[in-house]
């Protein structure tokens, strides 16, 4: 590999280390965290190409298990002392900030970048019509208010802004359940992370049976469903990872078969409900059976310092980028290369949807390791200061 590519690569990986320090390290998770992030990823590949291909169709919750995988991980550093409360709770708010809005904002700048040559190609093509999420023929002064909407991660109550990259709507939702379980993790036993759950599945409910005519076309991924599927999944990561040690004694193999039975489960029901009505309602339970597969995955201790440990924490590392890369990338390919067209065997569709997958998810690595060596980290280097210096003036008081 470059020298550069190499060092970038290795200081990623550290970087990542050391944001999940804090309560221990699972290295097996990080595996899995690459593997949604791939399988994200795969469901766009075949969706955004064409719609005679539904065997992907199900890994759209791949997104409920990165919510409760982020409680679970997130839980040793959130504040849970009530003394200093208010300061605790701002140097954790900014600590995420610093965590995932450099490559947010990298992510809008590609995707501006590419919508922008997307609507030149199709122009020059004859064709007048707007890439999806691009913001041509509005007025100035809406495309700034949708731009500023994308970089404040404001996609969810902002339609218009998660159409610019659409994956961001998750970070999005979660953002908003950092922000509400913030002081919910000072509640005794559990209780206001459970209530905030309670209020999670209220949330989706109402989404689910008032925005219908959004959610067939695009599913649900804004307003009320969205931040209640974040605030469901969030909320079991927390409450898997405040009650670990008592839950650790029921891990086996055989409880491992059960869960990995029960995600898969997830195919056979997003097969038969497609067409219905309660297609989503699969979103209810998604969250407790990915909490659940999380707590057998933790029973496998990984060496990060070995091959096959090093292999697990690299994709994790990379998930997160290759998260919010890779739709611009799949639409700009889409757009400027085309798709297969006409009536086609599957075996050319395959050849297409794993040439594209294999594309884009290089490209998107490449990205990732780039940008954390440019721009990311040495904002969180700047950010880690700052609030280094805030937790200290907190402790001096």
């Amino acid at each position: 590999m470059n020298p550069i590519l190499n060092r970038c690569a290795t200081e990623t990986i550290r970087a990542y280390s050391d944001a999940m320090t804090n309560g221990g390290r699972f290295v097996a998770l990080d595996g899995l965290r690459g593997l949604a992030a791939l399988g994200v990823l795969s469901f766009h590949v075949v969706v955004f190409a064409t719609s005679d291909y539904k065997q992907l169709d199900a890994l759209y919750l791949c997104v409920d298990f990165f919510f409760v995988l982020s409680g679970f991980v997130l839980l040793p550093s959130m504040p849970r002392q009530r003394s200093g409360a208010a300061r605790a709770s701002g140097v954790f708010v900014l600590k995420r900030v610093f965590r995932f809005w450099p490559l947010v904002i990298a992510s809008i700048a590609l995707a501006l970048i590419l919508l922008g040559i997307e609507r030149q190609v199709l122009l020059d093509r004859g064709s007048f019509d707007v890439p999806y999420g691009g913001l041509a023929g509005q007025a100035p002064i809406h495309q700034v208010g949708i731009v500023i909407a994308a970089l404040l991660l404001l996609q969810i109550f902002v339609s218009p802004a998660m159409d610019i990259n659409v994956p961001l709507w998750s970070l999005s939702a979660e953002w908003f359940a950092n922000l509400i379980y913030t002081p919910a993790t000072r509640v005794k036993w559990g209780l206001g992370i459970i209530d905030i759950i309670a209020v999670g599945y209220v949330l989706l409910w109402f989404g689910l049976t008032s925005d219908t005519s959004f959610i067939d076309g695009s599913g649900p991924i804004r307003g009320a469903e969205a931040l209640g599927r974040a605030l469901i999944g969030f909320g079991f990561g927390l409450l898997l990872r405040l009650y670990f040690d008592r839950l650790s004694r029921y891990r086996n193999w055989w409880l491992l078969v059960i869960a990995v039975a029960a995600v898969a489960s997830f195919y056979f029901i997003e097969k038969d409900w497609h067409w219905d009505s309660y297609r989503y309602a699969i979103t209810y339970f998604a969250a407790p059976i990915f909490a659940f597969l999380i707590l057998q995955v933790t029973q496998f201790t990984v060496d990060p310092k070995k091959r096959w440990g090093r292999f697990l924490e690299f994709a994790g590392a990379m998930s997160f980028g290759v998260y919010v890369f890779h739709v611009p990338l799949i639409q700009f390919i889409n757009t400027v290369f085309g798709t297969p067209q006409g009536r086609l065997p599957a075996s050319k569709w395959v050849v297409f949807f794993l040439s594209e997958g294999v594309a884009v998810t290089v490209a998107c690595i490449a990205l990732t390791v780039v940008m954390r060596w440019v721009w990311e980290r040495p904002l969180q280097r700047w950010g880690a200061r700052v609030t280094s210096r805030l937790a200290r003036q907190g402790g001096d008081n």
